[in-house]
C-alpha cells in the first residue's frame, strides 16, 4: 500500500507558502518529518487494529515485528517513509503476516494447541508448560482405538490410552482423516485396573491436521491503520509548520 499527500492543498497552501519563505531548510524539515509521523503513527496503530481481527497472546508482537523505514534528504518529491514487517525478526512470521494481510496459503503447525491445554481453558491465553511438545512425547494410538474394542465410545478409549501407556506416555494421538485430537490420561490407569472399571479422564491438549500449511482470508491490519495515519496528516504537518515557525522566531 503506498500513498503520497499534496502539501499545496487548499488545507495546507498557507503554511507551505509561509514555511518556503521562512528558509532553504524549513519546508523540507516539515515534510520529512511529516511522513515519519505518519509512519510512527501507522506502526502504533497496528496492534489495535489486530486485536479486532486476531488473539495476540504477546502483547508486544505488532510492535516486535514491524519496522519503520524514516523518510530521509531535502528533496520533498523523492522523500518516503515506510511502515512494514520486519523479516530480520522472522522469515516465517513475515510471511505469515503478510499472508493474514491479503488472503493466501500460510505455513503452520500440525500440532495446534487446544484451548482446554491453555492455561485456565482459556483461548486467549498460552499453553499450559507442562504440556509444551518438547516435554511430552505422543503416541499414535488410532489403530488401537479403531481396532481395539467394540464395545462403545468409551472403551475404545481405553485401548487407545492402554496402548500409549504400554509405550510410557499418557499423551495420545487418535486421527480421523486429515484431522485429530491429541489426549492427556488424567486420571491414573492402575486405578481403574484395580477396580475393574473404566472410570478415565482425558483432556485434549493440542489438535491435529495433517499439513503444514493452510489457506487464510485477507484480515487486513496495516492497511486500517495506515488509513487511519493518513487522515491525520493535515495536522500532523500543520504542526511540524508551526514547530519551524516557532524555532525561526526563537532565533
Amino acid at each position: 500500500m503506498q500513498r503520497s499527500f499534496d502539501i499545496n492543498v487548499d488545507e495546507l497552501i498557507n503554511a507551505t507558502a509561509k514555511l518556503e519563505k521562512l528558509n532553504r531548510s524549513a519546508l523540507p524539515v516539515a515534510v520529512r518529518q511529516t511522513l515519519n509521523d505518519t509512519a510512527f503513527l501507522t506502526k502504533k496503530m497496528l496492534p489495535k487494529e489486530a486485536s479486532k481481527k486476531f488473539t495476540t497472546r504477546q502483547k508486544n508482537f505488532f510492535n516486535a515485528f514491524s519496522t519503520v523505514q524514516k523518510a530521509q534528504g531535502w528533496d520533498v518529491n523523492k522523500m518516503e517513509a515506510i511502515v512494514g514487517i520486519d523479516t530480520k525478526k522472522g522469515s516465517r512470521v513475515a510471511a505469515g503476516l503478510e499472508a493474514q494481510e491479503t488472503g493466501g496459503v500460510i505455513a503452520g503447525r500440525k500440532l495446534v494447541p487446544h484451548d482446554m491445554g491453555r492455561i485456565s481453558g482459556s483461548y486467549g491465553k498460552s499453553l499450559q508448560k507442562k504440556h509444551l511438545f518438547k516435554k511430552i512425547r505422543i503416541h499414535d494410538a488410532t489403530s488401537a482405538y479403531k481396532y481395539g474394542s467394540n464395545r462403545g465410545r468409551k472403551s475404545k478409549f481405553a485401548a487407545a490410552a492402554f496402548s500409549a501407556s504400554k509405550r510410557g506416555t499418557d499423551y495420545f494421538l487418535l486421527k480421523k482423516g486429515n484431522r485429530g485430537t491429541v489426549f492427556k490420561l488424567e486420571s491414573p490407569l492402575s486405578s481403574s485396573l484395580k477396580r475393574k472399571t473404566l472410570k478415565l479422564r482425558f483432556k485434549p491438549v493440542y489438535s491435529y491436521r495433517g499439513t503444514k500449511t493452510h489457506k487464510v482470508d485477507p484480515s487486513p491490519f496495516m492497511k486500517p491503520s495506515a488509513t487511519y495515519a493518513i487522515k491525520k496528516i493535515p495536522e500532523i504537518y500543520i504542526k511540524n509548520a508551526e514547530y519551524q515557525f516557532k524555532r525561526a522566531l526563537a532565533r
